[in-house]
């Protein structure tokens, strides 16, 4: 899967890992020891996250249904929670730093 801006097509996520099951959501990217730049992880539903048990900072982007933006957190610490506004619906993690995008852009998830 990849993670691409809705009215360009221009890829911003070429590597993105699909957390959509109970599992997944729950594991998320604890106990990695990093994330490469070019990759990220959209957990869908979600509304919250933590950072426990993780070993690096992270990009948090909270995306309603239509994958519109709503909020960012950069430079997520471990051992942190972050509640997401309402009317988040999934949430993409990145490694800190590696994506500028504003609050209102839409994203869009695709088959690779």
């Amino acid at each position: 899967m990849a993670m691409l801006i809705d009215n360009t097509g221009t890829t911003i996520i070429p590597k993105l890992e699909i957390a959509n099951t109970f599992f997944r959501r729950f594991v998320g990217l604890q106990l990695r020891s990093s994330l490469p730049s070019d990759s990220g992880i959209w957990i869908s539903p979600c509304s919250s996250i933590h950072t426990c048990f993780m070993r690096f900072p992270i990009d948090v982007w909270m995306l309603d249904r239509n994958g519109i933006i709503l909020h960012s957190k950069r430079n997520v610490y471990p051992w942190r929670i972050v509640v997401a506004p309402r009317g988040t619906h999934s949430i993409v993690e990145t490694m800190a730093g590696t994506l500028s995008l504003a609050n209102g852009q839409q994203v869009k998830v695709t088959q690779t």
